[in-house]
C-alpha cells in the first residue's frame, strides 16, 4: 500500500480540460489523466524512470489562510522513489505568473510539515530537444509488450552484458530478437532499468543510436 493511490478527482471541464491528456500506466496499473501538456510531460518521466517505483496525480488538497482567507491548494504529483525518499510536486511553466502563488504556498506548507518538495517546470523536465518524444515512443511500446519469458529475458540480457553497448541496427541484425519486435523489447528493458540510450535526450532514436548496458 501506498500513501496515495487515488487521485482526487477533477472534471473534465476545469480550466485546463482543453488540454486533457489520459493514458494507462504500467507503473501504477490504472487509468492517469492529467489537464496540461507539462503535467504529461512531467508524468512520462516518472513513469520511464526505475527508480519511481510509484506516483499518484492529484494525490492531496491542502487548504491555507492567505490574507485571513481560506484558499485550497491542490498538488500535481506525489512520487514515491526507490531508495524510500517521497516527493511532492508542483507542476508550472517558470512564466506562468498565475501559478507562481500555487507553487510557494504548497512549497512553504511541505517545509512546514517536513516534507520533500520539488518544483516541476520546462528547464527540468525538457533535459533536451528529444527527450520527451522519445520517451513518448518508448512508452507506448512498454505498455503493449513486456518479455513473459524469463530464459528469454537472461538471454537477452546475457547478450546485451557482453556487447556492453551497440547500436539498434546493430542488434536488429544480430539474430536475438523476434523480427520487428526490437525496439518493443528494448523499450521494456529500459522501462525497467536494465539499458540505457545514450544521449537519448538530444537525438531521436534511429538505428544509428547506441544501447547501453546497465545491469541493474
Amino acid at each position: 500500500m501506498y500513501r496515495y493511490e487515488t487521485p482526487i478527482e477533477r472534471p473534465r471541464s476545469s480550466n485546463y480540460g482543453s488540454y486533457y491528456w489520459i493514458f494507462h500506466s504500467r507503473k501504477v496499473r490504472r487509468r492517469v489523466s492529467v489537464f496540461s501538456n507539462l503535467e504529461y510531460e512531467n508524468i512520462l518521466t516518472l513513469e520511464m524512470n526505475p527508480e519511481v517505483e510509484w506516483y499518484c496525480e492529484y494525490p492531496l488538497e491542502i487548504t491555507v489562510f492567505v490574507g485571513g482567507k481560506e484558499e485550497k491548494i491542490l498538488f500535481d504529483v506525489w512520487a514515491k522513489y526507490t531508495d524510500g525518499r517521497e516527493v511532492y510536486q508542483g507542476v508550472s511553466y517558470k512564466a506562468a505568473s498565475d501559478s507562481h502563488k500555487k507553487i510557494v504556498l504548497q512549497a512553504k506548507w511541505c517545509i512546514q510539515n517536513g516534507l520533500e518538495y520539488e518544483f516541476r517546470n520546462e528547464e527540468n523536465i525538457h533535459k533536451g530537444p528529444f527527450l520527451i518524444r522519445n520517451l513518448n515512443v518508448l512508452a507506448s511500446r512498454a505498455r503493449r509488450f513486456q518479455v513473459q519469458s524469463v530464459n528469454a529475458d537472461q538471454m537477452l540480457l546475457g547478450f546485451l552484458s557482453e556487447q556492453q553497448r551497440a547500436s539498434l541496427t546493430m542488434l536488429e541484425h544480430s539474430g536475438r530478437f523476434d523480427d520487428g519486435r526490437t525496439l518493443d523489447y528494448l523499450a521494456d528493458l529500459y522501462y525497467r532499468g536494465k539499458i540505457n540510450f545514450r544521449n537519448i535526450s538530444n537525438e531521436c532514436i534511429s538505428g544509428n543510436m547506441e544501447v547501453v548496458y546497465i545491469g541493474k
